[in-house]
């Protein structure tokens, strides 16, 4: 599975780079076209937008000022201020002079003059004489209290509102007021004023310095439209907010705290947009789809060999060494499929010599150890019979000849391995030689079931086992008890050799199980048969150290494969 998922992963990338080259720079360039193409429009509307803002409020300015001018030349004119205090408003000498001053103007806004109590006496609009404006509130006593030109929105509270925005100036005589000048602009005029200055996509918008709508052209039918305005702005957004299709420019007139307002239409309307990104979508599908079959036939070409290469290495892993892998062609992956096949065929041939010699080895050391197991053992025997013989004769003697030639005579066989009854009968005659030797000293106890006995062990495999228990377990002079016991669980025979001594320090314990090989005299026997099993049976075959019954002494255990003779007689 992980060679599946490796050749997977390895031609995913490769496709993934071949799409990756493909479709990303695509994909980048598309975006970034269409972007620019965006934003060139969107900041050619802005300049246009700007350009005509300041124009129209420029022009909205000039004609404020202008009218401001001819409301001021009107109030130093001693003959209006006269008429004004006659209150008369039939003098056609003040017409003339109301037109004359007002003629160049006089198609931008309408003038009029008006008494100190607010009623009508000339206009050059449509206005009826009479018509009063409050001269307590409102425009007129804001033009009494400033003593200059002021200007505002026509409120639609007025008695007779007129126009949508007006300018007033008081004229004095003898030192009082004693009437006013006042310009309105109305709908006509606005349309005259802001006329041609903006696209026909777009609409403007006055509002007074409250954002209260003065004008709106006809194309802005929502008289909601200044509070929706303003209230985004108060919450700190973008005016645009408002309405998603459209643009908002503000300008505010300096002299007179007027807005101007340009609305304008997105320069790309949005079912542009999705057409724009719709075939742009749609070329990238094809570049996809292009890319797609590309990388497909192309990885699928070079991924092929290198699959059926790490097949064939997959398969040397699990053992395989008479695999072969197909050499298409001449060149570089056809290559290393030739140099696969002759480095399987050397490393077979290396793998056969090696086992071969590994073999000879081991069976070499083993027949070393087997004819080292115990020296000291013979030594002793060896002595103890010699002494006895000489200063005891007693009948023991002939006991410990007959078990020590029967243990040499087994022991030099030539055979590994011997039937577990014939491992425990030379246990038998080892023990008893060492009941001789000491006295009273240990009971030995072999719990060995009848339908094992004929189970194969390695020889001499027990009795060093025993041995350690003997001379280390009991060196204190304490009298104990040895207990061999074999059981079967599956196909494993478990052997266990336990004593109830003074056991293993957790030193030499430690020692064994790190480096499996003696450092002193101590322990030979036990080092040279975890050797054997491990050379017989692999590394998980050796010598075990389990905790004794009654937490005293030491309890050894071997787990050996269960053969017999019949099976197991290559084992």
């Amino acid at each position: 599975m992980s060679g599946v998922s490796m050749r997977s992963s390895f031609q995913k990338k490769l496709m993934g780079a071949f799409l990756a080259v493909g479709v990303i720079p695509l994909l980048v360039c598309v975006l970034l076209i269409l972007n620019l193409f965006r934003l060139t429009l969107v900041g050619s509307a802005n300049s246009i937008a700007e350009d005509q803002l300041s124009t129209m409020t420029a022009g909205f300015g000039e004609l404020l000022t202008a009218c401001g001018e001819v409301l001021e030349d009107l109030g130093g004119q001693r003959q209006v201020a006269a008429a004004l205090e006659s209150r008369e408003g039939r003098d056609t000498r003040i017409y003339n002079a109301l037109y004359d001053t007002a003629a160049p103007l006089l198609r931008d806004a309408d003038f009029s003059l008006y008494d100190e109590a607010g009623r009508l006496l000339y206009t050059t609009g449509s206005g009826n004489v009479g018509e009063a404006l409050s001269v307590n509130w409102g425009l007129l006593a804001a033009a009494a209290e400033r003593g200059g030109v002021v200007c505002r929105a026509v409120s639609p509270y007025d008695a007779q509102p007129r126009g949508r925005m007006q300018l007033a100036r008081a004229v004095y005589g003898g030192g009082r007021v004693v009437g006013y000048g006042v310009a309105e602009l109305g709908d006509a005029h606005f349309a005259r004023l802001l006329g041609g200055k903006y696209t026909a996509d777009s609409d403007v918008l006055v509002l007074d310095p409250f954002w209260d709508q003065v004008y709106a052209t006809p194309g802005i039918q929502d008289e909601s439209l200044p509070q929706r305005l303003r209230a985004c702005l108060l919450e700190g957004g973008s005016l645009s907010e408002v309405e998603a299709d459209k643009n908002y420019h503000i300008l505010r007139q300096e002299e007179s705290g007027f807005v101007v307002v340009l609305r304008q239409s997105q320069p790309l309307a949005a079912w542009v947009t999705r057409l724009f990104y719709l075939a742009a979508a749609v070329s990238l599908l094809l570049c996809l789809a292009l890319c797609l079959w590309v990388s497909v036939r192309f990885s699928r070409q070079i991924v092929r060999p290198i699959r059926s290469l790490n097949n064939a290495m997959a398969a040397v892993e699990e053992g395989e060494l008479d695999v072969r892998v197909e050499v298409p062609g001449t060149d570089e992956i056809s290559q290393l499929s030739g140099r696969f096949n002759r480095m399987t065929q050397r490393l077979k041939a290396n793998l056969e010599d090696s086992i071969r010699q590994q073999q000879e080895l081991g069976d070499a050391q083993i027949r070393m150890m087997q004819a080292q197991l115990n020296p000291h053992f013979l030594y002793n025997t060896l002595d103890t019979i010699k002494w006895m013989g000489k200063i005891n004769q007693v009948p023991e003697v002939a006991t410990i000849s007959a078990d020590l030639a029967d243990i040499l005579r087994r022991s030099i066989s030539g055979d590994e391995f011997v039937e577990l009854r014939e491992e425990t009968e030379l246990l038998e005659r080892y023990v008893e030689i060492q009941r001789i030797r000491f006295p009273g000293k240990f009971e030995y106890e072999a719990r060995i079931p009848a339908e094992l006995s004929d189970v194969l062990v390695p020889k001499l495999m027990l009795q060093p086992l025993v041995e350690n228990a003997i001379i280390h377990g009991f060196e204190d002079g304490s009298h104990g008890h040895i207990q061999v016991a074999a059981l079967q669980r599956g196909e494993e025979l478990i052997l266990t050799v336990q004593d109830d001594g003074c056991g293993m320090s957790q030193e030499s314990l430690e020692r064994f199980h790190s480096h499996r090989e003696p450092k002193s005299g101590r322990h030979y026997g036990l080092y040279n048969v975890d050797a054997i099993l491990r050379l017989h049976y692999g590394a998980e075959h050796g010598i075990t150290f389990l905790p004794p019954a009654g937490g005293k002494g030491t309890c050894i255990r071997v787990i050996l494969p269960v053969s017999r003779r019949e099976e197991g007689k290559e084992a």
